[in-house]
């Protein structure tokens, strides 16, 4: 029989602590490495969000240089071309990468009139601004918002307007006559319309589109309320509106809320077919009185 002596035996316990702190370490350590090389680094953004106390949040470029968007492309087509287009070059990045509460999805690429790609954001081609300085275009510097509100057609893209405007020339289906209008829109670019018998006889009811009226004219409500710069909160209020309705299912009433702008309620056209910046309902004679354009 072999017998260990207890010295012998701390010997051998020692040199394996030993090798362990100097082979085994050096592999956990290694373990470790692998583990932080194979983690994903999200890429930088090239599209991000500023704001600013009377702007809200506004796109910005990756360098924090402002975009914008021209009220005349409602239909989601340049339309700034000619003598205006170095005043507002064109914006293109063909790597989108967000940052904040943007979607990627929310932006596509189109081709504008003289074939260059850009870059478009909910259907609104985006642009900078570059001012004439000392006889030549130059971009206004990084963080500047000069461009918001130039000719009451230019401003900063604020992703959380539930309320904008466009401009276009609409037809008076009434006079037959076409006119270049500024009016409201929705944040999907549909157009919104006020009836004139609401403004006749404001007393009559809340709001004098009621029942099948509400199926051709439907009514315009968003609890959301963040405005466009051109527009004020105050000239905003809320109506509470009846419809009766009958049929199979019983018959009752329904209390919905529909938004006023200036004391008259707003409402869509169902002959836009929902699609942005269709005008058909300006100057229609229809319900009785004339439907026209929200103009601000």
């Amino acid at each position: 029989m072999f017998y260990s002596s207890p010295l012998r035996v701390a010997r051998r316990a020692a040199g394996l602590l030993t090798f362990f702190l100097l082979c085994g370490a050096p592999l956990l350590s290694s373990c470790g490495s692998d583990s932080k090389d194979d983690q994903t680094v999200a890429p930088d953004p090239t599209i991000k969000l500023a704001s600013s106390a009377d702007l809200g949040s506004f796109l910005t470029d990756k360098d924090g240089n402002t975009l914008y968007y021209f009220t005349r492309d409602v239909e989601g087509k340049n339309v700034c071309t000619g003598g205006y287009a170095p005043v507002w070059p064109i914006f293109y990045e063909p790597d989108i990468q967000v940052s904040g509460d943007l979607q990627a999805s929310d932006f596509t690429t189109h081709t504008t009139p003289s074939g260059q790609p850009q870059t478009v954001y909910k259907g609104w081609p985006l642009y900078y601004y570059a001012p004439l300085v000392n006889g030549q275009n130059a971009r206004e510097a990084t963080g500047q918002t000069t461009g918001n509100g130039v000719g009451n057609v230019w401003y900063v893209v604020n992703p959380t307007y539930s309320l904008m405007v466009a401009t276009k020339s609409v037809l008076n289906k009434t006079t037959n006559q076409s006119e270049t209008k500024n009016f409201l829109i929705d944040s999907k670019g549909r157009t919104l319309y006020t009836f004139q018998k609401d403004a006749r006889n404001p007393t009559t009811l809340p709001t004098n589109c009621v029942d099948n009226c509400a199926t051709i004219w439907p009514p315009f409500y968003t609890a959301s309320r963040t405005l466009h710069t051109a527009l004020k909160g105050s000239d905003f209020t809320t109506i509470t509106r009846t419809t009766n309705n009958t049929g199979p299912y019983g018959d009752g009433t329904v209390t919905n809320q529909q938004l006023a702008y200036k004391g008259k309620p707003l409402y869509y056209y169902a002959g836009d077919n929902q699609t942005r910046g269709q005008v058909e309902g300006h100057g229609l004679l229809s319900e009785g009185d004339v439907w026209f354009v929200a103009t601000p």
